[in-house]
Formats: C-alpha cells, sequence, structure tokens
C-alpha cells in the first residue's frame, strides 16, 4: 500500500478519521472538514498515534493511580483499548461471581444429598440389622433341615436297597451341588412360593437337597457298621444331635415388627421447601444491585453493580444522615432517622420499590446519623446519633423498640459503622482512635485503641472493619479478633471525601464502594486487587452522608 495520497500527489497520507476510517494527507482534511463538519473531533495526525501508544502503559499505570482519564482518551486507539480492558474486567469478575455462586449450589445440594443418605441409613439401620439376623436363622435352618432330610433318604435307601453298594453310590456323578449359588434371597422366594414342605424339596432337588450332600460320610460308616442299617442310623442320628443340641427352634414371631408410614411426595412442596432453603437464583440477582440515596430531591437509586446501569425511584423521603441508617434484611431495606424524620423508621420493599411501613420510633429518643446492625436473628441494634450515649434495638417480628443501654460507657456523638460479631457488638465512632466493644450476653462493654482517626467506615459481617481516615488520607483494614491492621489503596475520591459501602458479590469477590454523587465522585473498590476505579460518572445527584444498603 502507497502512503502517497491519490488526490494530492504530492502529500504523504498522515492523518486517519475514525468515523469514515479514511486516510488522508493534510490538504484533505480540509475538505474532509468542509463535507464533514461532524468529524472534526475523529481524525488524528499519525505523529499524535504514535505518541499515544508510545506511552499508553505508563499513561494508564498513572490512571489507576488518580483515575484520571483525560489525557489519553483524546486518543481513539487507547480509548478502544482501555474500553475493552474495563469490559474484559467487568465480564471477568461476572464469571468469577456466576462461578462461585455455581460452586455455592453445588456444595449445598451436596450437603442436601448427604443428609438425605445419612437420614436413609438412619431409618433403614434397624431394617437391615433384623434382615441379617433373619438371613441367619434362614441359613442356620436350612443348613438343619438338609442334615434331617439326608438322615430320611438314608433310611428310605436302606428299607429298599439289597444291593451291596452304598446307599448313594448310584448317585455320585449327579449334578454338580450347586447350594453356593443359591443366595438366600432366592432361598426365600422358594420358600414363599411353595405350599408345603415336599413341594419346597422337590423344588430343590438338584441344589439343596441334592444326593451329592453327604454330611455323614454314608459309605465309610457302612463299612464300620458292617452293612448293618440300624446300627448305622442310630450312629448318623447320634451324630446329629451332636450337631445340632443347642439349636433352638420356635415357630412364634417375637419380634416387634417395625412400620413406618411414608406419604407420597408432594413435589411442589418440595420445590417450595428447597426454594426457601436456597433463594440461591434470586439472591444472585439481587446482590447485584445497591440501594443508593441523595439529599437534594427526594429519592433513590438501583445501582446495578455488574453493568453500572442505574434505575431512578421516587420516594417521599429525605435520606440526608442515613449513611450508617440503613440495613437490608431479605428483600427488606430498615431505615432508622434522618435529618428531617429523627423519630421515624421505615420499611422498603425492594420487590414493590415502595414503602410497606412508616412508623415512629416509641419508647425510644430518634436521632440522626444513627448507626445500626442486624443480629442474624431477631434484632436490629441502634446505636447513639449525633449526642446520644445509648443503644436500642428493634425487633423485626413485633415492630416493637426496646431501651438496651444507657450509660456513658458509649462513646458519644455519631457512629460510623457497626457489627455484631460472634456475640459481640463493635462500633466506630467518628473521629475517635477507639472501638467500642459490648458483649450481648452480659451487656459488658470495654474500648480498644484504633490507629487512625475514622472518618467514614464500613465492615463485612465477618469480623473486619474498613476504615477511612480524611485527615490522613489512609486506608486501612481492622480484623477484631486477631487486631492485625492491613494498609489499603486510597480511594482517590475529591477532597478525599470517601463514604463507604461493603458489598459482596459471591464468597470470593468483594468490593467497596464510595457513593459521593456529583461533588465527590463515585467509586469500586476491589478488595480482592486493592485497586478502586470512578464509576457513575454521569451522576447529577449529591450523595454525601445519605445511606446505602446492598440488596
Amino acid at each position: 500500500m502507497s502512503n502517497i495520497c491519490s488526490q494530492h500527489p504530492l502529500k504523504s497520507l498522515e492523518f486517519i478519521c475514525y468515523q469514515c476510517n479514511r486516510l488522508m494527507c493534510s490538504r484533505c482534511t480540509i475538505n474532509h472538514n468542509k463535507e464533514h463538519t461532524d468529524h472534526v473531533l475523529n481524525y488524528e495526525h499519525i505523529d499524535d498515534i504514535r505518541q499515544s501508544l508510545s506511552s499508553f502503559l505508563l499513561i494508564d499505570e498513572k490512571n489507576n493511580s488518580n483515575n484520571n482519564n483525560s489525557s489519553s482518551d483524546s486518543n481513539a486507539l487507547n480509548s478502544t483499548i482501555r474500553a475493552i480492558w474495563k469490559s474484559l474486567k467487568s465480564t471477568s469478575e461476572r464469571y468469577q461471581s456466576l462461578s462461585a455462586t455455581e460452586n455455592e449450589i453445588s456444595q449445598h445440594f451436596e450437603q442436601l444429598h448427604q443428609y438425605l443418605v445419612t437420614e436413609e441409613f438412619r431409618l433403614k439401620k434397624p431394617i437391615v440389622i433384623k434382615k441379617d439376623t433373619i438371613v441367619n436363622q434362614i441359613e442356620n435352618n436350612i443348613k438343619h433341615l438338609k442334615y434331617l432330610y439326608q438322615i430320611i433318604d438314608i433310611n428310605n435307601k436302606l428299607n429298599v436297597n439289597h444291593e451291596k453298594e452304598s446307599p448313594n453310590s448310584n448317585q455320585k456323578e449327579s449334578a454338580e451341588d450347586t447350594t453356593t449359588q443359591y443366595s438366600t434371597p432366592t432361598i426365600i422366594s422358594s420358600i414363599s412360593s411353595s405350599s408345603s414342605l415336599q413341594s419346597f424339596i422337590q423344588d430343590n432337588n438338584q441344589t439343596l437337597f441334592n444326593d451329592h450332600h453327604d454330611p455323614f460320610n454314608t459309605d465309610e460308616l457302612i463299612k464300620q457298621h458292617n452293612n448293618d442299617s440300624s446300627s448305622l442310623l442310630l450312629d448318623i442320628i447320634h451324630k446329629y444331635n451332636n450337631q445340632f443340641k443347642d439349636l433352638k427352634l420356635s415357630e412364634e414371631n417375637n419380634e416387634e415388627e417395625i412400620q413406618i408410614s411414608i406419604g407420597q411426595i408432594n413435589l411442589s412442596q418440595f420445590n417450595s421447601i428447597i426454594d426457601k432453603l436456597t433463594n440461591l437464583a434470586e439472591t444472585s440477582r439481587r446482590a447485584a444491585f445497591i440501594f443508593i440515596t441523595h439529599r437534594e430531591k427526594n429519592g433513590a437509586t438501583l445501582f446495578n453493580t455488574l453493568d453500572s446501569s442505574i434505575e431512578p425511584l421516587k420516594l417521599d423521603y429525605c435520606f440526608r444522615a442515613t449513611n450508617s441508617s440503613m440495613v437490608s434484611i431479605g428483600e427488606y431495606i430498615y431505615i432508622f432517622g434522618g435529618w428531617n424524620n429523627p423519630n421515624k423508621w421505615f420499611k422498603f420493599s425492594i420487590v414493590s420499590k415502595s414503602f410497606e411501613h412508616i412508623g415512629e420510633m416509641e419508647g425510644i429518643e430518634g436521632d440522626r446519623l444513627i448507626s445500626v446492625c442486624y443480629d442474624g436473628q431477631d434484632h436490629i441494634y441502634l446505636v447513639n446519633g449525633i449526642s446520644s450515649h445509648r443503644i436500642d434495638r428493634f425487633n423485626i417480628n413485633t415492630l416493637k423498640f426496646e431501651k438496651w443501654i444507657y450509660h456513658n460507657q458509649i462513646t458519644g456523638g455519631e457512629h460510623l459503622s457497626t457489627m455484631i460479631f460472634k456475640g459481640t457488638l463493635y462500633s466506630i465512632s467518628s473521629g475517635k482512635r477507639s472501638i467500642v466493644e459490648i458483649s450481648l450476653s452480659d451487656r459488658v462493654s470495654s474500648s480498644r485503641e484504633l490507629d487512625i482517626k475514622p472518618y467514614t467506615a464500613c465492615h463485612d459481617n465477618l469480623g473486619n472493619f474498613y476504615i477511612h481516615s480524611k485527615e490522613e488520607n489512609r486506608f486501612i483494614k481492622y480484623n477484631v479478633e486477631t487486631k492485625k491492621i492491613t494498609n489499603l489503596s486510597p480511594i482517590p475520591a475529591k477532597n478525599s471525601e470517601v463514604f463507604l459501602k461493603f458489598h459482596r458479590f459471591s464468597a470470593k469477590i468483594s468490593h467497596i464502594f464510595s457513593f459521593g454523587g456529583v461533588e465527590y465522585g463515585n467509586f469500586k473498590y476491589s478488595i480482592e486487587d486493592n485497586q478502586s476505579e470512578q464509576i457513575f460518572q454521569d451522576d447529577r445527584e449529591q450523595r454525601q452522608w445519605c445511606g446505602s444498603a446492598s440488596i
């Protein structure tokens, strides 16, 4: 391909228009601009392209730190590369999330399968034990019966035999004894189908009762008794009695019968139980959303964390000063207090996308900036507010409030994040270098020092707090069990105004979001990668100090 412009032979091709994919010389660009005025911003000179491509990796590394993409986004190729990489990151995260959910489903049903196998074994065990006992009885009785049959057969043959050969000699070439080939279930089936002992023996005369079976070694006994049939018969009976003298026979069955009532499986009911036990598919779908609120206009936004799409919600509520006052339980989000509604509480349904209950905080004092957490059972705990020294709790079943702790052991003022972990309530106070901890069993409180001045915080419900210090521009993870502090890369929000919200995609993938809205920006921090990226950049709402909840 020649680099000479076909329309201007004295000029080289130096420009490309990305919109129409046309190569141009400097003269062509003048005419192109006149013909296509909307293409002006979509063509680029080869020198600019080469320079931007040469410095792309360096610029991209810098942008990962300051989230300022303006210097490289002017180049279309760089923008495309970055868009592809962003798509790869997003789809990889989604794939990992789906894989983790798939594994959770497999593990769940493996546990269910193991439980059913264990229950089956438990129910069948006494039956198997009794069946084994019966099999032993049948095998002993069959052996006993074979001996008796042999005695009868010998006696009959001695009575009619006038030749000098043994009673069994004419049967030595009979069919091979196949007793070992007879399973106990087959013998039981034969017994059940036989109307009499005689028919049972007749049906099994080639196997159980064939003439080849000679437990007494009759030929040798005949020689010992000099063909005296009476003496021979007495000796055989004597040997038989010694063999079976300890055997006890009884026709009565005194064993207790095992009975079980098994109803027909209601598959629809069973499926309903499975759905209640798992709820995996619905949870997986819902877990991709965060309910975020704003302060200037009454309303909220459903933010899809997988594709960054949004759904505005019109709600008649001011969410200012609720940044730690929301908690999600199932399909509901509970909201307590706020700047304009310090004495109210709300129950919002993500299914109906509306408030299903609005009530007064009766029996306790309301407040703004209340820090709340859920104990995983019946209660939501409400810690302090702007000016309170208290912990109250709310029963999600009775919808009643009760005072729980009111004394000065609770650090006063706003608490940023509260978590219940292994029977202890932990809470981080704004601007205080300490964590309050209270035993739920005896309500004894204590505190421990923190090497950071908290500005905002969140937690993962698994013993880890994530704490941001505006004053120090520092971001850490603190484990309440080990007391270990891990320094993290700070989220690069404007003026270090970071508002933290933990969000778990799956057992292996978690993110921390900061929703600062139009003024301070919205960010997603990957815990696994220790890296932040700016999201929802066209946000037009003020979201600082407004609550959010993972759904």
